[in-house]
């Protein structure tokens, strides 16, 4: 009887607190609200960029929250220089959270196979950190977020790229809470 109360306490009270206190300590981040994710949305602009083909992509492993199970996240950031705006751009999509199709497929695996084949992209930039002179070199590039594909490298005229809104505002939020730094995270919220 003891040991059954002994097993239950500890699945129902001692496990779920646990997860409270790595999470605070581990998987914090910035604790970005909906809030400033609208503001960051809000005071961005959409630019056309062209990405050159062949760009190198970046990717890492992620844990949101550890109490959202073994569900790893990637993001890529894909580098490049703008000749057109004269700044390196870091453009930011996820895995993770855009599922569609008959097979469920994740829409972000098409998503970045177009952007190795390069093309013009409309984008999403953030207008502070667009005019910070801190971003834009290969050291720090310009987070960028895509919208849509105006004209494709693969040929293809009606490729499967364009980030709705509640995407972006995923993506957005992911970036803010998990990849930020804590200094530009205070720049841009106070």
């Amino acid at each position: 009887m003891i040991r059954g109360l002994g097993y239950t306490f500890g699945m129902f009270i001692g496990i779920p607190i646990l997860l409270i206190i790595v999470n605070f300590l581990f998987f914090r981040g910035n604790q970005v609200t909906q809030n400033e994710v609208t503001e960051y949305i809000e005071e961005s602009k959409l630019i056309e960029v062209v990405v050159p083909g062949g760009v190198t992509r970046i990717s890492e492993g992620y844990y949101p929250k550890l109490t959202q199970g073994d569900n790893v996240k990637s993001i890529y950031r894909i580098i490049f220089y703008s000749q057109e705006h004269h700044k390196y751009m870091m453009l930011i999509t996820f895995d993770g959270y855009d599922f569609r199709g008959k097979y469920n497929h994740d829409n972000n695996d098409l998503r970045n196979t177009i952007i190795y084949y390069g093309g013009s992209f409309l984008v999403r930039a953030n207008k502070a950190q667009w005019s910070d002179p801190s971003y834009g070199s290969e050291a720090n590039p310009v987070p960028v977020f895509g919208v849509k594909v105006i004209k494709s490298g693969t040929g293809e005229p009606d490729a499967e790229f364009d980030v709705p809104d509640n995407l972006n505002r995923i993506f957005v939020e992911q970036y803010l809470d998990h990849f930020l730094s804590k200094e530009d995270f205070k720049k841009l919220f106070g």
